[in-house]
This record gives C-alpha cells, sequence and structure tokens, in this order.
C-alpha cells in the first residue's frame, strides 16, 4: 500500500529534484522525496556542480512542460490534507513522482548515479519504495556511476557522499524508530514537529506541557546568558528556550547537545545524532511555539517505554 496518488501537469523543471506542477488553486513547487541531486545554479548551500546541470537535464528531458505525471504523497489522508501536510524545510510540497511514462523517476535517478537514495529526513515510508531505492544506489555503486565517481563527473570532490551518507543513515534510524513507535502508539506518540505542528501551536497558545519529537539543528546564546536551540525549518519553526546558560544547570543542557545532538559545524565530518526527544512547558514567542527546558533530564534520544 503506497500513499495518496493524484494527477497533475508539469509546469517546469527547478533542477534534478525539484518541480514546478499545477496544484488545485496555483502552481506548486514539489521537492522529490528520496533525491538531493547536485545544484544547477548558485545560491544555495551546496556547491553547484557540472553533474548537477547534468541532473536538470535528465529532468528536463523526462518532465516536458504540459505531460502528466502522477504525485504520490507519504500518507493516505485526502489530497486537500496531503497538500498541507507535506511540505518541507522550506515550504515546497514534498511527494514521490511518477514520470508521464509511468516509471519510478526516483528509482531513475538513484539508479543512473544522478542523486544518492537521500535519506536525511527519512527512509522512504514505503516498504517497497525503500527497497528499490536501496537497490538503486547499491547498483549505482558497484559501477561507480554518476556522483560516486566525483573525479569523472566533477573534476573534484564537490561533496563526499559515503561520509554524508553515515550521517544521514543515522538520522533515518533515529526517525524509524520514533515512526514505528508512532504507528504502535498513535495516541501515545510525542509530537512531531513536521507532522504535528498545528498540535503544538495549540499546546503553545494553551501553556500546556507535551513532549515533541524534533530535529535539533542550531544553538545560540541570546540575551546574555538565554539559550535557543533551533530546528531547520523556515515553513515550520521551532525551539528550545534555555533561561540561563550559564549556570551549573544550563551548562549540562549545553554540554549534552553539543556532544550528543548538534554538530559543531556544518561539517559532515562531525556528525550528530540531530533528533531528540524534548518534554517542557510550551508557550508561544514571536508568533511561534516554543518549549521551556531548565535541565539537561528533559532530553533523550528514544521513545517513551
Amino acid at each position: 500500500m503506497g500513499g495518496r496518488k493524484i494527477k497533475t501537469e508539469v509546469v517546469k523543471v527547478v533542477d534534478g529534484d525539484t518541480i514546478t506542477v499545477k496544484g488545485k488553486d496555483k502552481d506548486e513547487k514539489i521537492r522529490i522525496l528520496a533525491l538531493d541531486t547536485e545544484e544547477s545554479q548558485p545560491g544555495g548551500d551546496k556547491p553547484m556542480t557540472p553533474w548537477g546541470k547534468k541532473a536538470k537535464e535528465e529532468a528536463q528531458r523526462i518532465f516536458v512542460a504540459g505531460k502528466t505525471v502522477t504525485l504520490e504523497f507519504p500518507g493516505k489522508e485526502a489530497a486537500d490534507v496531503c497538500w498541507e501536510r507535506y511540505r518541507d524545510n522550506y515550504g515546497r510540497a514534498m511527494a514521490y513522482v511518477y514520470a508521464p511514462d509511468g516509471s519510478d523517476y526516483q528509482k531513475h535517478m538513484i539508479g543512473q548515479g544522478y542523486s544518492p537514495y537521500f535519506v536525511k529526513y527519512g527512509y522512504a515510508e514505503f516498504a517497497v519504495n525503500h527497497k528499490a531505492y536501496t537497490d538503486a544506489e547499491v547498483a549505482a555503486q558497484k559501477e561507480n556511476k554518476g556522483l560516486w565517481d566525483q573525479i569523472s563527473v566533477n573534476g573534484s570532490e564537490m561533496r563526499n557522499y559515503p561520509l554524508l551518507s553515515v550521517w544521514w543513515h543515522l538520522r533515518a534510524q533515529i526517525i524509524d524508530e520514533y515512526r514505528s513507535y508512532k504507528s504502535h502508539n498513535p495516541k501515545k506518540a510525542p509530537l512531531d514537529v513536521n507532522l504535528d505542528y498545528d498540535k503544538i501551536v495549540e499546546k503553545a497558545n494553551a501553556g500546556a506541557e507535551a513532549v515533541i519529537f524534533t530535529e535539533l539543528a542550531g544553538f545560540s546564546r541570546i540575551g546574555g546568558a538565554h539559550g535557543i536551540i533551533r530546528n531547520s525549518s523556515l515553513h515550520r519553526p521551532f525551539s528550545i528556550f534555555m533561561r540561563d546558560i550559564d549556570e551549573p544547570a544550563g551548562q549540562k543542557i549545553v554540554n549534552l547537545i553539543s556532544q550528543r545532538y548538534i554538530a559543531p559545524s556544518k561539517q559532515p565530518d562531525h556528525p550528530r545524532r540531530s533528533y531528540a526527544y524534548v518534554k517542557g512547558q510550551m508557550q508561544i514567542y514571536g508568533g511561534r511555539p516554543e518549549l521551556v527546558i531548565t535541565s539537561a533530564d528533559q532530553i533523550w534520544d528514544g521513545p517513551p517505554k
């Protein structure tokens, strides 16, 4: 069983992993799940590469404007719900995309080495997709296809994919553990910042206590002794507030997140777990939901026992 599928029309190709299609009321950018092709234009947080341009050209060959494609959302809700619920950090809709001939675009791009099997934000939700993309990646690696041979396609190593993959799979396994717990305990599961954002906002407005499963993407000192831990989403921002990071309890929190959850830089050779469960009082600050912690014991690795 897969997710909700809808047919729509291609408007244009943005990149190897992003296309624009006709939405319900407007054109929608689709961030294609399971893919992370290299950049074809400057301006992003990844380097523009020759292989990124080739990936875009391949997408343009497959997704011709005006052609019909099938989107598959990573959930079974009604189409209107899926359009709103499944959005990435920048607000783009997220879906698997099937080409006009019905073939699996993700499998093709991974198998030809245009993209790794991108699992930074979780494995493919459906077992058949996960197996297909894993098998396609292994096949590409056996042949050193595409981005797995950086010297051939880019002239130098622009990204260290074997090393990146170790971190991505660590994150994916943590997310998979949460998904499994939630599927067996739907009423007891902690709230997910991406999928349960409206409920989190409700709890924050009510000043209620909550347990949240969230990405810990960055830490900063603010207003003297205060500290803020943030997720990486601009579309669904969430933060964890620490009142005093200079006192002993605050120092323990900083030590824990630095050693276990948040890398000291964006370099892939400093991987951390990235995801955690946090418990505390909720509040709204600056129009955004925030959870307050005073002890390192309010942050932990796994779902409730």
